[in-house]
């Protein structure tokens, strides 16, 4: 699979899940995802990171290591607008590998 374009970063409003949202060439959109944890009201930090297939609604487990790897892939098409949320995504993920 190779990746089309990013379409978006962002924290979603489920309490500050993260997700890089990018289309690849087989016309799925994906998101490279770090769910929020959350115990007892409070965030407790991100559980393992997923691949989701939002077109057809598969969902892959991926290692920290694996999060890493897609970052490094997606990082050319990240525009300077989403560097900062792009950060902090590779941050979290550089803490947990």
């Amino acid at each position: 699979m190779n990746v089309s374009h990013v379409l978006s970063i962002e924290k979603l409003r489920d309490g500050g899940s993260l997700v890089v949202s990018f289309q690849a060439d087989d016309s799925c959109e994906y998101w490279l995802m770090l769910p929020i944890n959350i115990s007892n009201g409070a965030s407790e930090g991100y559980l393992p990171p997923v691949l989701v297939n939002r077109t057809t609604g598969i969902e892959i487990d991926l290692s920290w290591s694996g999060a890493k790897s897609w970052l490094q892939l997606l990082e050319s098409y990240i525009e300077e607008a989403d560097y900062h949320l792009f950060n902090a995504i590779r941050s979290t993920v550089r803490e947990n590998t």
